[in-house]
């Protein structure tokens, strides 16, 4: 016998929190689920889950927009100065000399969000800058 569910009164809209819906789309997103799978778990449609996620991008584009530019990346080139020809990167690692005039590698700064300023040596290594930055 299969089970059966009679409604009788006026079925009601569920509600749900901010929290929640962030802690469903963060499930969607970091669990290896399917949406369907994940909107399955929660008793939602995957639309809802579709909605919410652009939703929650539309918010983050307009506080971006009110708040400043979001964060991008910016082209960076290095130049020679023109009076002093530079030999190949690899020629000048393989000789073991120093360009002239290079006593101390140059600084970068890097501006975060919430006005925080990382102000590191060039030559840092990557894996530290990575967690710095995070």
């Amino acid at each position: 016998m299969a089970l059966m569910e009679i409604v009788t009164g006026r079925e009601r809209r569920r509600s749900w929190s901010d929290e929640k819906k962030l802690e469903i789309l963060q499930e969607a997103a970091r669990s290896g689920l399917s949406v369907a799978d994940v909107a399955r778990r929660h008793d939602v449609v995957p639309q809802q889950i579709y909605l919410w996620r652009r939703q929650l991008l539309a918010k983050v584009r307009a506080d971006a927009d009110v708040h400043g530019a979001p964060p991008r990346f910016l082209p960076v080139s290095v130049i020679a100065e023109p009076d002093q020809p530079q030999a190949p990167r690899g020629e000048r690692a393989a000789s073991g000399e120093k360009p002239k005039g290079a006593g101390r590698p140059g600084r970068i700064e890097i501006r975060c969000k919430g006005g925080r300023v990382l102000k590191v040596e060039a030559d840092l290594d990557p894996a530290v800058l990575r967690a710095l930055i995070r």
